[in-house]
């Protein structure tokens, strides 16, 4: 392990501090110990850090609008979508490499918050020419799955209740 320099210390403790508590806010479960956020960094990164602090340049090393900067950040979408924040499933990169690893990838599914927050967005929204173009385009020559016996039965249901409802609503 790289010797940690009592500067390079007070700055990690503040580090770790400031963003336990931004993912305890969020709601997020956070059993990150400083120790164990230690164990995230590699030496390279403890010493670059370091010769930061010693040349007085950190706060251009670590600028919010730096993608090299070095950020406390989740491993994967799926790590996200866990909720919990420990030595699994949190990692030190730099915040173009978390944005990456952040996204969701093949096989990963949103959250029920998620989606009901994106539900609620396009609620009453009607979609562009353009886009339903491109949606139209996108899907053909893909097949769709055949409908299932309990789907099939659900949707006459569906249909007759409302054709009874438009049935009586007419008298």
């Amino acid at each position: 392990m790289y010797p940690i320099t009592d500067r390079l210390n007070s700055y990690l403790k503040s580090w770790h501090k400031t963003s336990t508590t931004r993912q305890q806010q969020k709601g997020k479960v956070v059993e990150l110990t400083y120790p164990d956020f230690l164990a995230l960094f590699t030496p390279g990164q403890l010493m670059g850090l370091d010769w930061a602090i010693q040349t007085n340049t950190l706060r251009q090393l670590q600028n919010e609008k730096s993608s090299d900067a070095l950020v406390l950040t989740w491993r994967s979408y799926e790590a996200v979508s866990t909720g919990q924040f420990n030595s699994n499933t949190a990692m030190i990169c730099s915040r173009k490499a978390s944005e990456k690893n952040c996204r969701m990838v093949a096989g990963d599914s949103h959250t029920a918050e998620t989606k009901a927050r994106i539900s609620k967005s396009k609620t009453g929204k009607r979609n562009s020419a353009s886009h339903n173009e491109a949606i139209s385009k996108a899907t053909k020559g893909v097949s769709k799955s055949a409908w299932t016996p309990e789907r099939k039965a659900a949707r006459r249901a569906l249909l007759a209740a409302k054709k009874a409802a438009m049935g009586t609503s007419k008298d």
